[in-house]
């Protein structure tokens, strides 16, 4: 997110969580887009930050000054790093996903050193492509650790999170994480159709 209006739509709409993106090399870089002490005060969503091969103590004080409530480390972050900061502030770790790894293998080390995992689509560079993986690989993970879901997720999966969430491999889903598909521009999102996506998502329980 970069406008504070549309933080404060999300969260009237329900939404669990509103992300802002610490990186410079994204688009969506928060940077001088919304008040760290306006941020800091908003109490009514969560908020992750998400960063990139950050230094640690550049994470714990930007987490400070816009009182953030959870982070996500997208980049190659180890176990120790993840296990320094989930000490102050709840922890996502993202993998990029081919869909040629051994994903238990890949995530083992970081088992009780994060509270989330999510797992996106594998990219060249750092950052989301709005492309999909296979999800089917998701079943063959046996470390019960809770995961976002992710990867070019948008307005015509409903079906397919239904399935998705119908099967075992979904155990231990926690969230939804959507961003370009609901996009006018990067950092700008489409309310009336995340609004839509929504209802949607409820109607299936």
């Amino acid at each position: 997110m970069t406008q504070f209006s549309q933080v404060e739509e999300l969260a009237e709409m329900g939404v669990d969580y509103a992300g802002f993106i610490f990186y410079e090399k994204s688009p969506r870089f928060i940077a001088n887009k919304i008040s760290p002490d306006i941020l800091k005060k908003y109490k009514r969503i969560k908020k992750a930050g998400v960063f990139v091969n950050e230094k640690i103590d550049n994470v714990l004080q930007i987490s400070e000054a816009f009182g953030l409530d959870l982070v996500q480390l997208h980049g190659d972050e180890s176990p120790e790093y993840c296990d320094i900061i989930s000490a102050k502030l709840p922890v996502v770790k993202t993998f990029r996903v081919s869909g040629n790894e051994n994903l238990n293998q890949l995530i083992k080390p970081f088992h009780q050193k994060v509270n989330h995992f999510l797992f996106d689509t594998k990219a060249k560079d750092y950052g989301g492509t709005g492309l999909k993986f296979d999800w089917e690989v998701l079943k063959n993970i046996d470390i019960p650790t809770p995961f976002f879901l992710s990867g070019g997720i948008g307005p015509d999966d409903v079906n397919r999170i239904k399935y998705f969430l119908n099967e075992a491999k979904a155990a231990c889903f926690h969230a939804l994480d959507l961003n370009s598909k609901f996009e006018i521009e990067p950092g700008k999102k489409n309310i009336e159709l995340l609004k839509k996506f929504l209802k949607d998502i409820k109607q299936l329980n």
